[in-house]
């Protein structure tokens, strides 16, 4: 995010809180707790709704104002855990001044306490979307003769939400990492990514010392540049950054990585008549290692119901991102949104990605990569 919108951005954010607080002004002085307490509920469901409609809901407002979502959802978690704190304050504090004097304490105290949660509040999603984790795992697949540890990454989307020196400080530690290659699972970048930062996002990739395969994710072919006045780059200008930077492309392919182990990348479940059925699918070295499947969106039921494969990487969801989506997501709607989950066929994970969705501010999991171990299904 460039400096001047995020001054732009925090700016809106101190605006929204004032306003938020403002027109509750009338509402905090009122002794009608009924409609004290209705008000609180509102704003308890407007934070998920808030952060759905900026982040999981495809429409043409978050593209354009996406920042004032961010702002308004940040304002309304710090002023709901204000009043929280403020009621458990009240049950150990009673005042023993007048009535007035009593009220004007307590605005004071509420907008002190409401201020500073949402800077904490935005000072921590902030930091947490800059800083990139390595989760490690091992776990074990049938036909593979040796272990094998790669690298998963996914959600970049440099240029927009990530800055090029964080993309070149995880490349540095892919490369420290060694492992045997790097699966990247689609939105490196997206809508706000210029041209020129595209060029540069794979030229910083090219450095990476080991293979890299790429799969397209939902964003990288910009299919929202209506809403942003149009794309930045063609498929073609795309596709030949990629091959330039020695990432080889996989789109519904099979490609083998080690003499036991074959990895399919998926085209995106986006690509209505491009992406093939799983049962449309022929793997050319059947029977010759275990398979992991490569797929950016872990949401396609039909896939999961019948894939066959030692592992299935996904990434997409961001983890939610904001605040409490992974709730909604998982329990809510019963959906895979992070970590690791047991399918008929398989084992899939759901990583948090390396970056978010548009504005740098993450109050979900961290930004992460992961580095996974297969190792053969009898090893002790």
């Amino acid at each position: 995010m460039e400096p001047s919108k995020l001054v732009l951005w925090l700016a809106e954010i101190i605006v929204a809180w004032f306003l938020l607080f403002a027109i509750q002004i009338p509402l905090r002085r009122s002794k009608l707790r009924v409609l004290r307490i209705i008000i609180f509920i509102v704003k308890v469901i407007l934070i998920p709704a808030t952060a759905l409609l900026f982040v999981a809901i495809e429409w043409p407002l978050p593209y354009h104002r996406g920042d004032v979502f961010v702002a308004v959802y940040a304002a309304l978690v710090a002023d709901v855990a204000a009043s929280v704190i403020e009621y458990v304050v009240r049950l150990f504090r009673r005042r023993r001044t007048e009535e007035g004097s009593r009220h004007k304490a307590d605005l004071k105290f509420s907008a002190v306490l409401s201020l500073i949660l949402c800077a904490c509040f935005v000072c921590y999603g902030f930091f947490n979307s800059q800083i990139i984790v390595k989760n490690t795992h091992t776990w074990q697949a049938e036909g593979l003769k040796e272990a094998h540890t790669f690298a998963v990454a996914g959600d970049l989307h440099t240029g927009s939400a990530q800055s090029m020196k964080t993309l070149e400080k995880f490349c540095n530690k892919i490369n420290k990492a060694s492992p045997e290659f790097l699966v990247i699972v689609g939105d490196v970048t997206d809508e706000f990514t210029s041209h020129d930062d595209m060029i540069e996002t794979y030229q910083i990739l090219s450095k990476i010392e080991v293979p890299v395969y790429f799969i397209y994710g939902n964003h990288d072919r910009q299919p929202g540049n209506s809403y942003v006045g149009g794309r930045t780059y063609t498929d073609e200008e795309l596709a030949a950054a990629i091959e330039g930077a020695g990432i080889k492309i996989l789109s519904d392919e099979f490609v083998k990585v080690a003499d036991d182990l074959v990895l399919l990348g998926r085209e995106d479940v986006t690509m209505e008549g491009i992406r093939k059925p799983w049962a449309e699918l022929t793997n050319p070295y059947e029977g010759t290692g275990a398979l992991i499947v490569a797929d950016h969106q872990p949401y396609d039921e039909e896939q999961l119901a019948q894939e066959k494969s030692a592992l299935q990487v996904s990434g997409h969801t961001h983890a939610g991102q904001l605040w409490p989506l992974q709730f909604v997501y998982r329990v809510l709607l019963g959906l895979p949104a992070y970590g690791e989950f047991e399918e008929a066929g398989t084992r899939l994970y759901v990583t948090a990605g390396v970056n978010d969705w548009m504005i740098p501010l993450r109050t979900e999991e961290h930004c992460e990569w992961e580095l996974i171990t297969l190792e053969p299904a009898d090893q002790q």
